[in-house]
């Protein structure tokens, strides 16, 4: 497992510095990443994950990169297997940048660093800090409805596809009660097997 691991982390570093040699643009957006407390290549950077996923796509926005790669595969795709939305990729990048802007400044005697939960990807909750990784729903309210899971006997990561994208388990899921499901759900869930039971 460890090898295959290596393996697969060598071939995207490979991926990476192909996509970056062909392109001075994604080179002077990633010399810039850092320079200010604001991110201001984040259009570039999004552009450049669009060109890690599907090389030969012309789409320079990962939602839409996302729609086009789960349409490709009729919908049966892992969500490893799709960029980051653009909501968490954002999220990402201005931790990123605000952590290079830190180490830009390490030969300064006291640097002047804004406080990280102040628009650079972390939230403070009670005192402590926490990453934000998204600031909206992980999808559009009509993709949620018609996401579930395949688990036979019991909802546990990495196999659950509910679990892996933060979602809570619905009455669609194959396995009709677990414990990633709402008590509403599960209540939605008896009264849809009681009504069945009726009618037969």
């Amino acid at each position: 497992m460890f090898v295959k691991l290596c393996q697969a982390f060598a071939l995207l570093q490979d991926v990476i510095q192909s996509v970056l040699k062909k392109c001075a643009a994604y080179q002077a957006a990633f010399s810039q990443v850092g320079r200010n407390w604001s991110l201001s290549v984040f259009n570039i950077l999004q552009d450049f994950t669009c060109r890690l996923y599907a090389t030969r796509s012309q789409t320079k926005e990962v939602n839409e990169l996302r729609y086009q790669l789960f349409r490709a595969k009729n919908g049966d795709v892992e969500s490893g297997q799709l960029p980051p939305c653009e909501d968490c990729l954002h999220m990402h990048a201005l931790r990123a940048n605000y952590q290079t802007a830190i180490w830009r400044r390490c030969l300064e005697n006291t640097p002047s660093i804004p406080n990280p939960s102040d628009g650079h990807g972390w939230t403070d909750r009670d005192g402590h800090l926490e990453i934000s990784w998204m600031t909206g729903p992980p999808a559009p309210d009509v993709v949620l409805e018609f996401m579930s899971c395949k688990c036979i006997t019991v909802c546990k990561l990495p196999g659950c596809r509910c679990l892996a994208n933060g979602l809570e388990c619905m009455a669609m899921c194959k396995l009709q009660y677990c414990d990633n499901m709402t008590e509403l759900e599960e209540q939605e869930c008896e009264d849809e097997n009681t009504t069945d039971d009726d009618n037969d």
